[in-house]
C-alpha cells in the first residue's frame, strides 16, 4: 500500500473523529445529552489528550482493518459497507456502557448507537476514497 494514502487517510479519519465528534455531541445535541447524564458521573473538565489519542488510534485501526479487508471492488460501496460494520461494533461497544455507568436513558443509547453508524459510515467512506483501488493481493502495508 502507498504509505503516503494511509498516514492521508489515518489523518482525515481522525480529523472526522475529532471533529465530528464535537459537532454531533455539542453542537447538535448538546441539550439532549445534557440532559440525558446525571452530573454524578459527568466530567467536570473533559480529557482532551486522551479523546485525541483514542482517536488517532481509532483511526489508524480503522484504516489498517479497512485496508486488510479490501479485496477490490468499486472503493466507495466498498467503503460504506465496512464502515456500517465498524459502526455496529462501535456502537455495540458504546451503548453497553448504558448497562455499566448510571445513565438513566434509553435514549442515550440510541444516540450513541446512532452517531457510531454515521460516524463509522463518514470513516469508510473517506478511506476508501482515499485509498481508492488497489490490487487483491497487495499487501497491507508496504
Amino acid at each position: 500500500m502507498n504509505t503516503v494514502r494511509f498516514g492521508l487517510a489515518v489523518a482525515a479519519t481522525w480529523l472526522l473523529f475529532v471533529f465530528g465528534s464535537t459537532f454531533w455531541h455539542e453542537a447538535l445535541f448538546g441539550a439532549l445529552y445534557d440532559e440525558w447524564i446525571p452530573v454524578s458521573i459527568e466530567r467536570l473538565e473533559m480529557p482532551i489528550m486522551y479523546f485525541l489519542i483514542t482517536h488517532i488510534m481509532r483511526a489508524l485501526v480503522f484504516v489498517y482493518v479497512y485496508h486488510m479487508l479490501y479485496k477490490g471492488g468499486t472503493p466507495w460501496i466498498k467503503g460504506l459497507k465496512f464502515g456500517f460494520l465498524m459502526g455496529i461494533l462501535t456502537g455495540l461497544t458504546v451503548t453497553s456502557y448504558y448497562g455499566d455507568f448510571n445513565i438513566t436513558s434509553p435514549g442515550w443509547a440510541v444516540m450513541e448507537f446512532s452517531f457510531n453508524i454515521v460516524r463509522a459510515l463518514l470513516a469508510g467512506l473517506i478511506i476508501a476514497m482515499i485509498i481508492g483501488k488497489r490490487g487483491v493481493d497487495e499487501a497491507p502495508i508496504e
